[in-house]
């Protein structure tokens, strides 16, 4: 493209697709976020233009590092629960039914009250918020096979808590 206009490019992409993505990423967060994850990625191309410069497709592109924007931004984001003492009611099987939601609820309850505050926080930030045994073991300053270690013993007495309240 000899005759490049980064920022006229980059105002007609942003016009040609802003509805598209944020369609897209409401569909994963709320239409509020849609709408910072998108103005974050068109920061970055504004910033750097040249990256959308010889893209195929770009609305391929576009969804790809929309979404690949949005879930950098969660993994940013420090779980507060970390930080606090209160965190069975974050973690809820959405589709369960009341009956078994309860007895969930409960086995929940009994498990993590029995939990050290670092144990729980390794486990909401695996099971509840997605991380990666690596991202935890940096945020805690925790070596990854401990951490693997006590997230595999605390799903093993959470899966003999549930057998024993089948019985």
């Amino acid at each position: 493209m000899a005759n490049f206009k980064p920022f006229r490019y980059v105002e007609d992409i942003y016009e040609a697709y802003y509805f598209e993505l944020k369609r897209y990423l409401a569909k994963m967060s709320s239409p509020e976020e849609a709408d910072d994850i998108i103005q974050e990625l068109f920061t970055k191309i504004i910033t750097n233009p040249s990256i959308v410069e010889d893209v195929r497709s770009i609305k391929g592109w576009l969804k790809v590092a929309a979404r690949n924007t949005l879930i950098d931004k969660y993994k940013k984001k420090k779980p507060s629960l970390f930080k606090e003492g209160d965190v069975v009611e974050s973690l809820l099987i959405d589709h369960a039914s009341p009956e078994s939601q309860t007895v969930i609820d409960t086995q929940l309850d009994a498990i993590l009250s029995t939990l050290s505050q670092t144990d729980k926080s390794i486990i909401l930030a695996k099971e509840y918020y997605g991380y990666d045994y690596k991202e935890i073991s940096e945020m805690l300053n925790i070596n990854i096979s401990t951490i693997k270690s006590r997230v595999f013993r605390v799903k093993k007495r959470w899966a003999k808590a549930r057998r024993d309240s089948d019985e």
